[in-house]
This record gives C-alpha cells, structure tokens and sequence, in this order.
C-alpha cells in the first residue's frame, strides 16, 4: 500500500476570518460545498495542486496564540508551501500589509520567509536557490 496525497486539516478559530486570509494573502479558492461552511464550519480550500481543510474548533477561542514567529523555533508543525515564485509572493504580502519575516537565504539552498495565519499556524516559503 503506498498513501497517493496528503491534506492538512488546520483547526481554526473562525472560519470567515481564515478564509479571508487565505484567500486575500494566498489565493486559496473555496472548493467544498458552500453549505459545509455555514452548517459544519468546515472548508477545503485549494490554491494550484495544494489543498487544505479548515475546521473551526471551539476550544481555539480561548487559547493564547504565537505573535513573533521570528522570536520562536520551536513550532509542533509548520506547513512549508513552494510557490512558483518565492520573492513575489514576499512582495504581494507586504503590499497587502501583512507581517511576513524577512526573506532569507539558508544554509541549505532556500530563499525563503515564513508569516502566521490568523490562527497562529506556522507558514513558511520557500524555493531553491
């Protein structure tokens, strides 16, 4: 048996705020049935061959959430996206006023930055150099 595809499934806060998200700063399309948002709170989401599913969990609420990503390293997961073109993605967000870190060259071959979603899940960038 080998798995064919993976989809995170991100649990979330409010689900009209992480749609506006990931729709404004990433271009993520809605592609589940609309009604699954307003009776499940549940979305899928696609932005080229990337999927993810958004479940907005209760508990989140009361939860105090990560708001320097370039102050920890310690992360229990960080979603890594390889979009076609890592400095212009950079640029749009900034343009959007969003807070990415800066754009950086590793040590091992990326150019890469990372930015928070409403939620405080991790998003990093990244291409090979």
């Amino acid at each position: 048996m080998k798995l064919k595809t993976m989809i995170p499934m991100l649990n979330i806060s409010h689900i009209e705020t992480s749609l506006a998200f990931y729709q404004t700063a990433l271009g993520f399309e809605v592609v589940s049935d609309p009604n699954a948002i307003s009776e499940w709170r549940w979305a899928t989401i696609r932005s080229g061959d990337v999927e993810l599913m958004l479940s907005q969990t209760s508990y989140l609420l009361n939860l105090t959430r990560p708001v320097d990503p370039q102050q920890s390293t310690c992360w229990p997961t960080i979603f890594y996206f390889y979009p076609d073109d890592v400095q212009a993605l950079h640029r749009r967000l900034l343009g959007l006023g969003y807070q990415p870190t800066e754009l950086i060259e590793t040590i091992y071959g990326m150019r890469e930055f990372s930015l928070q979603d409403p939620d405080g899940h991790m998003l990093s960038f990244g291409e090979s150099l």
